[in-house]
Parts: C-alpha cells; structure tokens; sequence
C-alpha cells in the first residue's frame, strides 16, 4: 500500500506543512511506503496551455512533471490531499493538477456515455484550514465545494473519502495547534 500525499501551500512553515510533517514523521515510524507531491516546491504550473487543452481528450501529456504525477497516481492505494481554503476554493496548483493530471484515458474514460473510472484509490484523506471560522465557511462555500472535490475523485475510482476541516487557525493557541496536529496522523 503506497500513501500519497499532495500538499498545495508555498509556505513551507505553514500550518499546512506541519500538517504533512506529522502524517509523513507516523509513515515513516510505521515503516509505511509514501510518497509526497509539493505542487509548489516542484514548481508545478497548474494552467492549462492551449496545446496541453488540445490533446486533454486523447489523454496526451506535454509536461514531463505530469508525467511523473501520473506514474506516482498508478502506484496509490491510499491518497492525502493538504491545502488551504483560500477565496472558498483550493489554490490554483490543487485545481490545475486536477485539470492537467486527471486526464481522459488515465483517470477515467469518456466515451460519449458517461465518465467510468480507470483509478482505483481505495481512501483519500483530505485536511483543509482556513482563518474563517468552519461554521461560516460552511454556510458559504465548505459543502458546495465539498461536493464537487468528492463527485470528481468518485468519478475517476476514489474511494472512501473523508474530509477533516480546521477553521480560525489563526485565533487557535500553540496548544490547540499541536493538540490538533498530535491528532492527524490517527486520522488517516
């Protein structure tokens, strides 16, 4: 069982990175086998070009670091996604990997009758922060966005999908910080 864990945050001292140094300090304890994706220290350009966007459909791949993406997706059984909420969403390297990375022939197949997925990721963990706090968040944005991430690793063969969201984490103490990242590692 390899883990995959793709973080999408350009400050490596962010809560965020914490969070993923937690998970990655209890693989390693456990011996397990994992692999981390850092759109942003891999330097990952998340928009799509016209020549990418002409061969999306055939499935062809113009950027060696999808490539690479890809090969790292083929071998997960278990994927962790770590990003903020920023605006109600992701930040763009999260949604353009989706976009350039979850390609036709890869991550699904779309004949013209309704998409049928290719992967077959048995649980995605998905630890998301945000200064708002999880209450207004939700009311706005958390549940429709909640919803369409989960619908889209569904449909390309995802399975088991949980969602741990921290609000307010600026107004959190140090103490609640750790207690919180003491915790992650139990989640996945």
């Amino acid at each position: 069982m390899t883990t995959t864990l793709i973080i999408d945050h350009p400050w490596k001292e962010s809560f965020n990175h914490g969070v993923l140094n937690k998970l990655v300090a209890g693989l390693e304890q456990d011996q397990k086998i994992y692999q981390v994706i850092d759109l942003n220290k891999d330097g990952f350009n998340p928009v799509m070009c016209e020549e990418e966007l002409a061969g999306y459909q055939s499935g062809s791949v113009l950027d060696p670091l999808v490539l690479h993406y890809m090969n790292l997706l083929r071998e997960t059984s278990q994927l962790v996604l770590i990003f903020p909420i920023w605006w109600y969403s992701s930040p763009a390297s999260l949604k353009g990997f989706l976009d350039k990375v979850l390609l036709n022939e890869f991550a699904f197949f779309d004949g013209g009758n309704g998409i049928q997925p290719l992967l077959s990721v048995d649980s995605v963990v998905v630890f998301t922060t945000s200064d708002q706090p999880t209450e207004g968040l939700e009311k706005r944005c958390t549940r429709s966005y909640k919803h369409q991430l989960t619908t889209t690793l569904e449909d390309i063969g995802m399975r088991n999908i949980t969602w741990h969201h921290l609000g307010s984490v600026k107004n959190l103490t140090d103490e609640e910080r750790q207690e919180y990242l003491e915790s992650v590692y139990s989640k996945i």
